[in-house]
């Protein structure tokens, strides 16, 4: 048997070429022209361009993480396409033609559809086919049950259900025809936790306010659904053509399976080893903004109980030999759902410990040098954020008041137990 293929397109450009071998070996290969490129962009900073060839062991979970987490999505795509839910390879040649970032997975001779003319054209959808859509995705996610639309090849990478479409400047919703890529993702309030799409957008605009770099969101109704919306920042339109923006979660960018996201539960990576990244960027700028952002975002998670702030929700945006930390995402404080005694479990550790209440100010301080960040910064960013997370959360709850005309039960809940957070309450640096 020969190896199967698959041509790598960034932006509708020839990258490279991904094989498997009858074995199950993967490799990726730069394609000579387009690593001849000035300031190309790489795959992935697991895969620099300096190698021409990169093996399996950067090359399997950089395919893994684009595609969903959960076990009974995964199994449900590789029985609608009767392919192995383990075989990302095998998946990706039948839903890689829009993936996060800007590549696309084509089978060898097909070029890419990103390649074409026209980025225009698109199929506008109903309320009521997004709402179809929406049950679809969560019952993939729930029991395993396949469907046989389209809208499944809309499902995209994460623990939780969602779909993505294309935005119309009417506020409609659309599926691409052609190469015109998803601009939005939709993840209807469907988990365990009641009224997470609230606590998210909460928690999204609470860091929005005070300071940090989050994507755009809202809360929409759709059917039956509660929706939380997120602008993609990895699309951008130009003089009217839609484009897609090169990025990874920094699982790819480490070579980490998304199986051992967690730093806790699985071993997985962890402030140090992200920290790390961030060191060896080439540019010095890049190096002190994402170590910066970075720090910042991870005290914020801290003092914001944000429990499921692990490695793949934190991401780098690639362009040439440039990277920047991407707009923060998956925000959601575990505040609300919390009893207001039992211990609350982070999914990265400070300074080996993983329970807030167990974690002080002085020991996020003393994170900040591996990010670049020196002493004194790192007080101020620590003192803004506990110091100013209440008031955040209070204007992000009066915004959400004016967009719904009334707020839910759990928005109210927010603002009363993130002001309990351990952090939230502690004035000095102990």
């Amino acid at each position: 048997m020969n190896a199967r293929a698959l041509d790598v397109f960034m932006d509708g450009t020839l990258c490279g070429r991904v094989e498997q071998s009858p074995s199950g070996n993967l490799t990726f290969r730069y394609d000579p022209e387009y690593q001849a490129v000035q300031n190309a962009t790489p795959l992935s900073l697991s895969m620099p361009l300096a190698a021409t060839l990169h093996k399996k062991r950067s090359v399997l979970p950089f395919l893994q993480g684009l595609l969903p987490d959960s076990e009974g999505a995964l199994q449900t795509i590789a029985r609608r396409f009767r392919v192995s839910p383990s075989n990302p390879f095998a998946i990706l040649e039948h839903i890689g033609a829009d993936v996060a970032g800007a590549l696309q997975f084509m089978a060898p001779g097909t070029g890419s559809s990103d390649g074409a003319l026209s980025r225009t054209t698109v199929k506008p959808v109903s309320d009521s086919d997004v709402a179809e859509m929406l049950d679809h995705v969560v019952t993939e996610y729930n029991d395993g049950t396949p469907y046989d639309d389209s809208a499944g090849r809309f499902s995209l990478a994460g623990a939780q259900p969602k779909i993505a479409l294309h935005q119309l400047s009417n506020g409609s919703w659309a599926v691409p025809q052609d190469a015109t890529p998803t601009t939005h993702i939709l993840k209807p309030a469907a988990g365990t936790f009641s009224r997470l799409d609230v606590v998210e957008q909460m928690t999204m605009r609470a860091a929005a306010f005070l300071g940090l770099e989050v994507a755009n969101s809202e809360l929409s109704r759709i059917g039956d659904w509660d929706v939380f919306v997120t602008r993609r920042y990895d699309r951008q339109e130009v003089d009217g053509t839609w484009r897609r923006i090169h990025q990874e979660d920094f699982c790819q960018a480490l070579s980490v399976s998304p199986a051992r996201k967690y730093q806790h539960r699985d071993g997985g990576p962890g402030a140090s080893d992200m920290a790390a990244l961030v060191r060896s960027l080439p540019f010095e700028p890049d190096r002190r903004a994402a170590g910066e952002g970075l720090y910042r975002a991870l005290v914020f998670n801290t003092v914001a109980g944000c429990t499921d702030a692990h490695a793949k929700n934190y991401s780098v945006l690639l362009n040439g030999s440039r990277a920047q930390l991407s707009p923060l995402y998956d925000l959601a404080t575990y505040a609300p759902y919390w009893d207001g005694e039992s211990n609350i479990d982070l999914a990265m550790s400070v300074k080996g410990e993983y329970r807030l209440q167990k974690i002080s100010k002085q020991m996020l301080a003393s994170t900040s040098t591996q990010f670049g960040v020196d002493a004194e910064a790192a007080r101020e960013i620590i003192e803004h954020y506990c110091g100013g997370i209440v008031e955040a959360f209070e204007a992000a709850s009066e915004e959400l008041k004016s967009q719904l005309g009334s707020l839910p039960k759990i928005a109210n809940d927010t603002v009363a137990k993130i002001r309990l957070l351990p952090l939230v309450e502690a004035t000095n640096l102990k």
